[in-house]
């Protein structure tokens, strides 16, 4: 089925990613098992990466019940499912890796490695499963991969620095490229890995997503507290929204106008109505929050909370925190361990 759509070595939770994949094999209910005759039926698994234990949790939906930790490379930053949601994607940034993850048995079935790969961080699948676009950005490079065999095809390096995240238009054949170190945002053509264009935007963009239509697409302003909002065809800076303090990941709701910013320094998400260009709503949610998706009934937000191991769900509409899932624990603070220590907003 499709999927839909959590900086610091002592951060502890990564992007959380939602996939409506086909549920495995249904476990007959035995007498007496009320858990499992109780259970709602299953929308999919939500991703979320735990940096300090270097594990992918994989948990059910709507239930929230822990089914798998798999362990992946060193310091995951994100991970994207494949389409069908047989797979998934981890970039590790310790690891100069990407594990490529089988969400039926969970386990890992590849990893894919190379010198280009210094920081890899942001990818994006396209909607037919063939390419996976990923940022490189301590090589200043990005890098195509094929997806069927899971083997790099192709680099381009980049003049732009800190290329980022990742957002895909037209049914993949193009992508927009953050660049939180150049203040700007690069499209890219597919699966040729053409630079089109490159557009200065403001201080530290890094989020991004496009609207369910793609005429759409929004990007996180980390040093102004806004987001921007871009027409995809022409490129042109339609206008410059509000947020909270750092915001970091953005989201949306599907087959809508509704935007989710999380906001790492104000610890709280901004809910936008892009048709209106209004705020609908601040929902406040725990500590240091990063990546947030939403399920494909458009009824629930998640949001990796780092530094409270925790996913907040909010209910949509009303926007208000409804459940709590724990995400596990990490280690100590290492302060400057490792490149990953020292880049904020990773």
């Amino acid at each position: 089925m499709p999927s839909s759509t959590i900086r610091k070595a002592l951060t502890l939770l990564g992007l959380a990613t939602l996939i409506l994949s086909t549920p495995g094999p249904v476990r007959p209910v035995r007498a007496g098992d009320a858990v499992a005759a109780e259970a709602p039926a299953s929308e999919g698994h939500l991703l979320v990466l735990n940096k300090g234990e270097n594990t992918l949790m994989v948990f059910d939906v709507p239930s929230h019940r822990l089914l798998s930790k798999v362990a992946v490379g060193e310091e995951p930053h994100e991970v994207v499912p494949a389409p069908d949601g047989r797979k998934a994607y981890v970039s590790n940034v310790r690891g100069r890796s990407v594990s490529v993850v089988d969400l039926e048995r969970y386990r890992v079935l590849k990893t894919i490695t190379s010198e280009n790969l210094e920081y890899p961080h942001g990818m994006a699948v396209t909607p037919d499963g063939r390419w996976l676009l990923l940022t490189s950005e301590g090589s200043r490079r990005l890098v195509l991969i094929d997806a069927r065999r899971d083997v790099i095809a192709r680099t381009l390096t980049v003049s732009q620095k800190g290329s980022h995240m990742v957002a895909l238009v037209d049914q993949g054949k193009r992508a927009f490229v953050t660049n939180r170190e150049s203040d700007s945002v690069s499209l890219v053509g597919l699966p040729d890995l053409k630079v089109r264009r490159t557009i200065r935007l403001g201080p530290g963009p890094e989020g991004i997503a496009a609207a369910p239509n793609g005429r759409l697409v929004v990007i996180a302003l980390q040093g102004s507290g806004q987001v921007a909002l871009l027409d995809s065809a022409s490129q042109e800076i339609l206008a410059r929204l509000p947020a909270g303090q750092t915001p970091i990941r953005v989201a949306f709701a599907p087959r809508s106008f509704t935007a989710f910013i999380s906001n790492r320094g104000s610890d709280d998400v901004t809910v936008l109505d892009l048709l209106s260009r209004r705020v609908k709503a601040t929902v406040r949610v725990g500590r240091r929050p990063g990546g947030i998706v939403t399920n494909a009934a458009g009824t629930r937000a998640y949001v990796c909370n780092n530094d409270s191991a925790t996913v907040s769900v909010i209910a949509i509409p009303g926007f208000e925190v409804k459940e709590e899932i724990k995400a596990g624990a990490g280690p100590p603070a290492r302060p400057g361990a490792g490149r990953g220590s020292r880049r904020p907003g990773a």
